[in-house]
């Protein structure tokens, strides 16, 4: 179990360090900064993103009354895991924004004030990672 819990950690890291990268460019307080700093607060974004992800599949697997539940995913520990992850970032996003931790680029097309990319981020980064434990669970089960 512990193999698998750090091997989706460093596959959510290294998939929610990627998307901090790329849409790094849409927040204006990204740009100011140079870009070992803006990279170093990337990694720090990946990590909290990977709480989120931690609370969001631990807030599925009480769900569904199992640790392993992407091995076979019923669609109330689904909801749950993107709901989650999803409700983590509006509340992340809304804090962050109004307390000046940052800003968007005028460009960032936002819903509800909240910007697209950290909204899509909490969509495709998830929907990856759950076909990776799959996979990841999967794998192991089947060296038993």
């Amino acid at each position: 179990m512990t193999v698998r819990v750090i091997t989706l950690a460093l596959i959510a890291f290294a998939l929610h360090f990627g998307w901090e990268m790329t849409q790094a460019k849409w927040f204006a307080t990204m740009n100011e900064l140079p870009f070992w700093t803006a990279t170093a607060w990337c990694m720090r974004a990946a990590l909290w993103d990977v709480a989120i992800a931690a609370a969001a599949y631990l807030a599925a697997a009480v769900a569904a009354r199992n640790a392993s539940w992407p091995r076979s995913p019923r669609a109330l520990a689904i909801a749950v895991y993107f709901a989650v992850g999803l409700a983590i970032t509006v509340a992340t996003e809304h804090w962050a924004l109004a307390a000046g931790r940052w800003r968007y680029e005028a460009a960032m097309p936002t819903v509800g004030g909240i910007g697209v990319t950290p909204l899509l981020q909490w969509i495709v980064v998830p929907a990856i990672t759950l076909a990776a434990a799959r996979l990841v669970m999967s794998l192991r089960r089947s060296r038993r």
